[in-house]
């Protein structure tokens, strides 16, 4: 890699919050904009472009591209809009670093198309990795891209496993010395309430998380734990570890980001204070460590650190992830379409918080998985979707 004031970067999902906590960190670092994806928020992207002055920034459609050229001086800029125009960017010109936010199964498209060029993938799609990690995997050996990942507690893992690791493209670590891989959770805003008392949840009340600041889809993903279920099956892909050495641990300071334990009972873990941007910047320069701007951690002002068991009772999602990849195939893909259409549901009002997972965990009974291609993948995630909204009929609340 080239010195970071020579470094280009691309960011996929650029109006999103990694996409705008990753330009936080582009600021401090000097590091050269080479692209902006976003989809239809063209007014901040207007402002990225008339900021980062990128080469090529591409949005969802014609009106959206019409509405940013109205709105900035496009410059030195080239415009341009669809997937299509996406792709052709990332082939054709990849920049070394390409943060990957790009939110749910929309961003695996792009995620190997990415992953066919010689550039970092700074990964923050959990769902790419679920359903397509061995296709991404493959394409950065033959490509001689690499990945790093950059959801806080796979950043934590990536570097407690740093010892076991020679460089980036060894994700995976030693299965020989590892005995568990310890994920942290916040807990979410539900945190000690029971399955009877979660019958009431609002949209709104699980909208509000204690310690992150996320888009929609994840924050309620993190109130049913359904997002700590995604990210065991994560772990797994990454790390190459089987499920059932991937634990969950509550931690409702957010101060330690993950841990590992070694065979010989050390355990290794990752501390920061709650901010994406450490987890990015990481990404960015990895094997060295840049210098954030951020007030450090102080301990005595902590006091303490508390850890709790996870109630998988009142919170089955937890579970989901290991269930989808016990069968196989691309069910981790069912499983991540039929909660994106269970999700969009409640937060419309028509299913009740509980019954996200009903839908999601009868979505996975009544689909058979397939061996894992990209057509494969673009099928089962339809007809995830296409059951689990008849399941949503079946549970309505209206």
């Amino acid at each position: 890699m080239m010195e970071n004031e020579k470094k280009s970067v691309a960011i996929l999902g650029s109006t999103g919050s990694i996409g705008t906590q990753s330009l936080d960190v582009v600021r401090e670092s000097g590091l050269r904009v080479k692209l902006l994806a976003a989809h239809k928020n063209a007014t901040l992207l207007a402002k990225q472009i008339a900021e980062f002055s990128p080469d090529t920034a591409v949005c969802a459609d014609r009106e959206t591209a019409e509405r940013v050229a109205s709105l900035t001086d496009l410059g030195a800029t080239e415009l341009r809009f669809g997937a299509d125009a996406l792709d052709d960017t990332l082939l054709s010109s990849p920049a070394d670093l390409t943060v990957h936010a790009i939110a749910g199964l929309a961003g695996l498209a792009s995620a190997l198309t990415a992953s066919r060029t010689k550039t970092r993938l700074c990964m923050a799609n959990k769902e790419a990795i679920i359903c397509a990690g061995d296709l991404i995997f493959g394409n950065l050996r033959r490509s001689g891209g690499e990945l790093i990942p950059v959801d806080s507690e796979h950043s934590a893992v990536f570097q407690c496993l740093a010892e076991n690791r020679s460089e980036a493209s060894d994700v995976c670590a030693s299965a020989k010395s590892v005995r568990r891989i310890i994920l942290t959770a916040s807990g979410g805003p539900f945190f000690g309430r029971t399955k009877e008392q979660l019958e009431k949840v609002t949209p709104d009340m699980a909208l509000a998380h204690p310690t992150w600041k996320m888009g929609k889809k994840i924050t309620i993903d993190s109130a049913t734990l359904m997002n700590k279920g995604f990210e065991i099956a994560e772990a797994v892909r990454l790390f190459g570890v089987e499920s059932d050495r991937v634990d969950v641990v509550v931690h409702r300071q957010s101060i330690i980001h993950s841990m590992v334990e070694y065979t010989d009972n050390t355990v290794i873990a990752q501390l920061g204070t709650p901010d994406m941007r450490n987890a990015i910047r990481y990404s960015f320069t990895y094997p060295d460590r840049g210098v954030s701007l951020s007030d450090p951690l102080d301990f005595a002002a902590l006091g303490k650190l508390t850890f709790d068991r996870p109630d998988a009772d009142a919170f089955p999602l937890l579970n989901a992830g290991r269930y989808a990849l016990s069968m196989g195939g691309t069910a981790p893909c069912s499983l991540i379409g039929a909660d994106e259409a269970a999700v969009e549901a409640f937060l419309c009002g028509e299913l009740s918080f509980i019954a996200i997972s009903d839908v999601v965990f009868g979505t996975l009974d009544s689909v058979k998985p397939y061996e894992v291609s990209e057509d494969s993948l673009a099928a089962a995630d339809d007809e995830a979707r296409r059951k689990a909204r008849e399941l949503v009929k079946r549970f309505s609340i209206i």
